[in-house]
Order: structure tokens, then C-alpha cells, then sequence
């Protein structure tokens, strides 16, 4: 099946050291409204070995995209390798899908054609999301599947 097929393009992700004041400058100055949640899935891998992490996420609606600001809150994860080694700045793409068995066939057909997975994670029957580099153009992409977002733990804008 092709990777796009089922799919929405979800969101453009900006990777940040402090969400809240990004969220604050971006949300001045675009005139957006941002929606914080922390994430921690129950199930954690970077490149493939379990570790355990957290992050904050926080979406703005623009017209018919979404804007995400992500930050690392615990554990280690690609976000601290990342901004450790590139800083903040643009950091994914998202595909979302309307259902598990799509996104996980998605995965495996990336996979299959010899693309690295380099962090995923999930909480059964909520969410699931990997991440997976793709070599040319050289670009992160992430899969994403999302029942449903609780409400917000912070809105700043």
C-alpha cells in the first residue's frame, strides 16, 4: 500500500528548548493560539532499543495546517540529539492516519524500503508514532496515529 494513500499531511514541526516561550513569541507574532499537552508514551524506542521519554507538543491551527512546537521534557530521545547537535529549528513533517492498521502498513512499507526508524512510540489503543529519515531529500517523517487528544493542558496566544 502507498505510504500516502489513507493519509493527511497533519502538521510542520518546529523543534524548541522551551515551549512555552516559543509558544509565546510565535503566538504574538503570527497571531495564533498554541495547545500544550505533555506526551509520554507508554512504550518508548530511539533507534530501535527501549528508552523512555517525554515531551511537551503544542499545535496551532493556520488556515488548513498545523503548526507544532515540540520540546524534550524527559528521559533521552532524538529531540535532545537533535538539539544537542542542530539546535532548535525545523525539525518534521507529519502523516496522520485515520487508523492504526494504515499507519502501521505505511511504516512497514518505508521499512521495507530500507528507510531507518529512529524513534517511536505508543500508548495501546490511543497513539502511535515513529519517525523515520528518509535520504532524498533528506527529511524526517513522522507517522502518526491519534484517537483523540485530551484537552489542553495550557493555551497561550
Amino acid at each position: 500500500m502507498p505510504v500516502s494513500n489513507s493519509a493527511t499531511l497533519h502538521h510542520t514541526s518546529i523543534l524548541v528548548n522551551d515551549i512555552e516561550r516559543s509558544a509565546e513569541k510565535l503566538a504574538k507574532t503570527l497571531s495564533v493560539t498554541f495547545n500544550i499537552w505533555t506526551i509520554t508514551p507508554e512504550h518508548c524506542f530511539v533507534n530501535g532499543k527501549p528508552s523512555p521519554f517525554s515531551f511537551k507538543a503544542a499545535f496551532a491551527q493556520i488556515g488548513n495546517g498545523t503548526l507544532e512546537l515540540i520540546s524534550p521534557v524527559s528521559g533521552q530521545s532524538y529531540y535532545n540529539d537533535h538539539l544537542r547537535e542542530k539546535g532548535e529549528g525545523y525539525h518534521h513533517i507529519c502523516f496522520a492516519y485515520a487508523d492504526l492498521q494504515s499507519m502501521q502498513a505505511a511504516k512497514e512499507e518505508l521499512l521495507g524500503q530500507g528507510y531507518k526508524m529512529i524513534q517511536n512510540g505508543y500508548t495501546e489503543g490511543v497513539f502511535e508514532f515513529c519517525y523515520i529519515e528518509l535520504t532524498e531529500p533528506n527529511l524526517l517523517l513522522e507517522l502518526l496515529f491519534l484517537k483523540e487528544l485530551p484537552p489542553p493542558e495550557k493555551t497561550i496566544g
